[in-house]
């Protein structure tokens, strides 16, 4: 991901929160997900065909709104010859706003910061946020390269994205020589024309998998010999062959083979972001240890760390929603705020009493501080450090150390 794409999508996650909450009277919110390469010719006949079809709605207000949302979705696609390179999202339709006759009109276009793959066109109650919720995943990077003696692809993966960055062709010929040629000259020419191409991916592998990307590991496959000879020889730098996590068989080259090593290297990616993850917790609970001046526990004490930049790291899990509850007293008119999170807000709601009279007759309003806190660590350059949901440990943080935990820097 590039740094500029961080506001995006922290803008995007809180834009998505606010569309989740919407609802419609009826079957009549528009969800439509268009990739780069879909014609707008097509999408368009394809929701001429569905405004048609709203026809036969019988609810009056349902078929009214149904076709005006298609209607305003068809005007404002005709500006568009082809679809944006990363696809087009569309939420439209008539929200409900909690009183009879009040529904209001609300449409969003949003160019994603990374490829949608998907054709979906969706009516519900509903909008349907969960393809590009996935899309902007926060993860850890790691890079792919498949390779064989006639090309080399590299791609980067970061969170549910792939980008195919490129594919370089060898020039090498077959096994056939030209006419007049020797065997041995053949030979020597296809030995220089080979580590000539085994040059040109390690340069680029260093381009894109430490100056341009810095990857957590390095997947490595491609069907033939070619990359275990690759791997063998001193082509790659000693810190990004350190990173190279599996080296695998593959039945193609080229964008194929990547989509296919993807598919084929999922447990070994998995397996390394779990021990990095793992190892994450063990450093922590170390400095916990030997030195516990150096970390914050809890959401009080990591977030004022976080306020005054003394933090490496933060430890959070990836499911984790930070939730600030804001009171007014009706009986003395106090007003006070309590910070907790998403594990533990039932609890502090059903206890909740004002901090200055002990009354449970309060008024409440709950505010979902984790974008913030997530722009605030990009802010300053803290590293984020996310924990699955499938990981034991990261419960462990939940419960035993207040939902969230960092590293400070002294």
């Amino acid at each position: 991901m590039k740094e500029d794409n961080t506001n995006e999508i922290i803008k995007l996650r809180r834009l998505l929160k606010e569309l989740k909450r919407k609802e419609g009277k009826g079957t009549e919110l528009i969800s439509l997900y268009i990739p780069s390469e879909r014609q707008m010719s097509d999408v368009l006949n394809v929701l001429k065909n569905e405004y048609s079809q709203a026809g036969n709605i019988k609810d009056r207000n349902t078929r009214h709104n149904v076709q005006e949302a298609l209607t305003s979705i068809i005007q404002r696609l005709k500006l568009f010859n082809k679809a944006p390179p990363n696809g087009l999202v569309v939420f439209a339709g008539y929200v409900d706003k909690g009183i009879p006759g009040a529904e209001e009109f609300e449409i969003y276009l949003i160019e994603p910061p990374y490829p949608i793959y998907v054709y979906l066109y969706r009516c519900d109650s509903r909008f349907h946020t969960e393809i590009l919720e996935e899309s902007i995943k926060i993860g850890k990077k790691y890079g792919l390269l498949v390779m064989d003696k006639e090309e080399a692809s590299f791609a980067i993966i970061y969170g549910n994205n792939i980008e195919i960055l490129e594919t370089i062709t060898s020039g090498i010929p077959g096994k056939h020589r030209a006419g007049g040629q020797s065997a041995r000259r053949f030979e020597r020419v296809i030995e220089v024309m080979t580590n000539e191409f085994y040059h040109r991916i390690a340069e680029r592998a260093v381009k894109y998998f430490l100056k341009e990307n810095v990857i957590e590991g390095l997947l490595v496959g491609g069907p033939g010999p070619t990359k275990n000879e690759f791997l063998d020889k001193d082509y790659l730098p000693t810190d990004l062959k350190k990173k190279v996590i599996d080296v695998i068989d593959l039945g193609y080259s080229g964008e194929e083979g990547i989509y296919e090593l993807l598919e084929r290297g999922k447990e070994s990616l998995q397996k390394v972001e779990i021990v990095k993850q793992k190892d994450e917790i063990s450093n922590f609970l170390r400095y916990l240890s030997e030195n516990p001046k150096q970390v914050s526990i809890g959401l009080n004490e990591t977030l004022a760390a976080l306020d005054k930049n003394m933090l490496i790291k933060i430890l959070i899990p990836e499911d984790l929603e930070i939730i600030r509850i804001k009171y007014e007293c009706l009986n003395c008119g106090n007003k006070d705020e309590i910070l907790t999170h998403s594990e533990e807000i039932l609890k502090i709601k059903s206890e909740l009493k004002c901090s200055k009279c002990n009354s449970v007759n309060l008024r409440t309003e709950e505010i979902n501080e984790t974008d913030n806190i997530l722009e605030k660590a990009f802010e300053t350059k803290t590293e984020l450090i996310f924990l699955s949901k499938n990981l034991n440990e990261a419960s462990s943080i939940k419960k035993s150390f207040g939902g969230i935990v960092g590293i400070l820097k002294y």
